[in-house]
């Protein structure tokens, strides 16, 4: 271990391995495993941007009939690289994981950097390789949504404030900390959070004259300007992501507030994000910052993003991947934890170094071990029925022919027909579903899509007896079942 600390491009490479070993699990996977609703509706408003050559202002979206509206979503940063790659080497949706795994590569190694320099090489080393180790980290460091693009963004907007605030004042540093703010906020509003361990950092290097100084309040202006600008644009569009104040009132359940706080500390945080060995070495790492150093950066960094999940109430609760902002912090912290417990393992004498040394390398094991049990049901896929979708919808119909989907996630099927149109949960609906069929056969849908199953299952089903009692279905190959309306 000394030979790979000794040499600062081993301990990258070993950063970069470990980064890419952890991700690699379902890389090329359909989208349809956990939270396949967030990854598909990413991958939908991506391909629009290949399939449509739209600029990066207009992120459209194919789940609202025959409309081509602009899509209330996010800062499309993310979407709009994907779709840029979408047609290179044939890899298509992959590009999306693709990406989300380089942007967690550049983390783990950016984090290092940042570590090295807050607390020395051995304690940045063993917090970036443990941040990749982290379970939401693994998960949601290769899924299909911005987060891992956000997260990136983040690190960097700390990293470049910081080398802002060095004597010279750099305005390289300070441009470059304000756009990754930027993109970070842009990305995911709530990261707004990253603004109070701006100001931790500012603080801990000018002190008093934090509260004049007039660049870092130029830096938030400019780089909440950009996000505001951008959701005053989105917020005409179609509903993806919440882009009005009431949207976000109507997902937090302030009402469960104390339940949601509670299960944050006792359940999300331990099993998600730090695992039960990690928060030994997190705890004899934040003892020496937090209680004895008081070091008001790491103390702003860490609550700020505690403050942000409890802020965040029922929104954060159903919603695991609003815990990633805390991994590099815990990470960082648990990689002081594990240097320090090294330290005092290696200058124990006799059958104490020998016991404290297999502890040392249990707890380490144990780290990855709860990740791989803990989600290791995450990477199950669904909706077996829509692997050959779009080759059904090909051999029936038209590409600019409407369909209407029984599924609530509307986004889903037609992201897997290929085709644009509606949904709605018929089955959750029998006394109404005839009403709704009508509704959108009026609207123009000239085929429904099902999985065979409920009211489309055969022979009994309402909607099988219903569309069967005029002709054949269209595509029937036991699993899904394509019926042609009539008008």
């Amino acid at each position: 271990m000394n030979a790979v600390l000794k040499r600062r491009g081993l301990c990258l490479v070993f950063v970069a391995a470990l980064s890419l070993l952890a991700h690699a699990k379902g890389l090329t996977a359909p989208l349809l495993d956990y939270h396949f609703h967030r990854q598909v509706n990413t991958a939908s408003i991506a391909r629009g941007y290949w399939s449509d050559s739209l600029p990066i202002q207009e992120p459209h979206i194919d789940w609202d009939g025959a409309s081509n509206r602009l899509a209330a979503t996010e800062l499309p940063v993310y979407m709009w690289a994907y779709g840029k790659l979408w047609p290179l080497a044939g890899l298509g949706e992959e590009w999306g994981r693709l990406l989300s795994v380089a942007a967690s590569l550049f983390t783990a190694l950016l984090l290092f950097v940042f570590l090295e320099d807050e607390f020395g090489r051995e304690a940045g080393f063993w917090g970036a390789s443990l941040f990749s180790l982290l379970p939401v980290e693994i998960y949601f460091g290769r899924t299909v949504q911005p987060e891992a693009t956000a997260l990136l963004a983040l690190l960097g907007a700390l990293a470049f404030w910081k080398r802002s605030l060095e004597p010279d004042r750099p305005w390289s540093a300070w441009t470059a900390a304000a756009f990754c703010a930027f993109i970070a906020v842009g990305l995911k509003l709530p990261y707004a959070h990253l603004f109070v361990p701006l100001a931790g950092l500012t603080w801990r290097k000018l002190g008093r004259r934090t509260l004049t100084d007039w660049r870092m309040y130029a830096a938030g202006l400019v780089s909440m300007g950009g996000v505001i600008a951008w959701y005053l644009h989105a917020r005409n569009g179609v509903y993806v992501v919440p882009t009005h104040a009431g949207e976000y009132t109507n997902l937090l359940a302030y009402s469960r507030i104390p339940y949601f706080i509670q299960f944050q500390i006792f359940s999300r945080i331990p099993e998600l994000v730090m695992t039960y060995a990690g928060l030994v070495f997190f705890s004899l790492g934040a003892r020496p910052v937090f209680w004895e150093k008081r070091d008001v950066f790491w103390l702003c960094w860490f609550f700020g993003v505690l403050f942000h999940l409890f802020a965040m109430s029922g929104y954060s609760h159903y919603h695991e991947y609003t815990a990633l902002p805390l991994a590099p912090v815990a990470a960082g912290l648990m990689g002081l934890g594990v240097m320090r417990l090294r330290e005092k393992a290696v200058s124990a004498q006799g059958n104490r170094r020998a016991l404290g040394l297999a502890g040392l390398l249990f707890l380490l094991a144990a780290i990855p071990a709860h990740s791989a049990l803990r989600i290791g049901h995450w990477y199950k896929q669904g909706f077996d029925f829509l692997k050959d979708a779009e080759k059904a919808a090909d051999a029936v119909s038209a590409k600019d022919d409407l369909y209407l989907v029984n599924c609530a996630a509307a986004s889903v099927p037609l992201y897997y027909l290929n085709r644009r149109g509606w949904g709605n949960e018929l089955d959750l609906n029998p006394a109404t579903a005839d009403e709704l069929v009508n509704k959108n056969i009026s609207l123009g849908a000239q085929f429904v899509a099902s999985e065979k199953r409920g009211l489309f299952a055969a022979p009994d089903g309402a909607m099988w007896k219903r569309f069967r009692a005029r002709g054949a279905p269209a595509w029937d190959d036991g699993k899904l079942v394509i019926f042609r309306l009539a008008r």
